[in-house]
This record gives structure tokens, sequence and C-alpha cells, in this order.
């Protein structure tokens, strides 16, 4: 869940980092000045106008710190979350059109890119790594290996049944396959050859 609001404080447990003077940008709006607060449960955004917002771990798609000034003006931490957020979405569920543009309609996406901008550029890093520990906090479920995928790779031998006995008929044997005279190989068969 994304949480957009005026009326949600800010963390209070787990906070790994609190950034004042960050400038927060969702899409290409400035939403103004504020405080930055990097916690275990959540990353949050509390603006001096009273107005913020908090995202959940599960919904950043992508987290990076961003010094590439063609693409925006300043070097910010850079977030991808899967959802539309902020003003857009709130106009686009109020009109019945269900959060998403034609655009997006076609695409298929829901995406938001979410900017902070702190006064001070030299805890873009410190921002970044606190948010890589929180954000491994909340693995992806569905980045984990199912248990048949599991049991696929257990046992220490390469045998195609998977009983591990070192069976000549089986298809990953040396013996007894189509093109196999039965003879042990030619030593060198495989060297360079002299020029």
């Amino acid at each position: 869940m994304v949480v957009v609001t005026s009326s949600l404080p800010p963390p209070t447990e787990g906070v790994r980092i609190e950034q004042p003077s960050t400038a927060a940008h969702m899409g290409p709006r400035a939403l103004g000045s504020g405080t930055l607060y990097i916690a275990e449960s959540r990353v949050a955004w509390a603006g001096t106008d009273g107005q913020g917002f908090s995202l959940e771990y599960p919904h950043i798609m992508l987290h990076a710190v961003s010094r590439d000034t063609s693409a925006f003006p300043h070097p910010c931490l850079y977030l991808m979350v899967d959802a539309k957020i902020g003003p857009q979405a709130d106009d686009a569920a109020s009109d019945g059109s269900g959060g998403s543009s034609d655009e997006d309609a076609a695409s298929g996406s829901s995406v938001t890119e979410v900017r902070f901008v702190p006064s001070d550029g030299g805890s873009l890093d410190a921002l970044f790594h606190a948010m890589s520990e929180c954000q491994s906090l909340h693995p992806d479920p569905n980045d984990s290996v199912s248990a048949d995928e599991d049991d696929y790779f257990v046992g220490g031998d390469c045998d195609a049944e998977g009983d591990g006995d070192d069976d000549e008929s089986g298809p990953m044997s040396n013996g007894g396959g189509a093109g196999d005279s039965g003879e042990p190989m030619e030593t060198g068969q495989f060297d360079d050859p002299e020029e």
C-alpha cells in the first residue's frame, strides 16, 4: 500500500536516517522541502507545509543515487514505485478512470518516479545505503525459489534420474550411447594442431 496523505505522522520506530531540508519531486511535480525519513518499515517524507507521503518497501521497484544532471537538474535519491501516486493519481481516481491514463493503459504500466534532493548532497550515499539495508528486510516473495525447483538441485551427482547411482545407461553417462564405440577416448585428441 502506497500512502499519500497529510495526516500520517512520520515513522518513529526503526528510523535509520532522518534527513531535514530535503526537497521531494513526484513525477514532474516539485512538492517542496521537508524531512525525509528512511525507516525499517517505510520511507516517508513530511513537507514543511504539513503535506507528506509514505512508501512501503514492497512497492519500491528500484532505488538509486542519480548524479546525471542531464536527466534531472540535481543529484538525488531516485525511486521507482510500482503505482501511480500523487496528484495525477488522485485526479484520475476522482474522474472515474481508475487511476491510469490512456498511455498507461496502452503500455500496461503504472509507475511513479520519486526523487529526493537533500540540501546536503554529501548525504546521498548514506541515504542509499540505509535504504538498501531497510529494503533487504522486505524481500520480494516472488524472488524465492519454489520447493519443486529447489528439489531439482538436491544431491551431488548429475544423474538425470536423481537417484545418485552411477548407471552407465543413463542419458548423462559415457557408455552405450549412440555414436559411442565403447572404446576409451584417444589422449590428446582435443589438443591444438601444430602449425
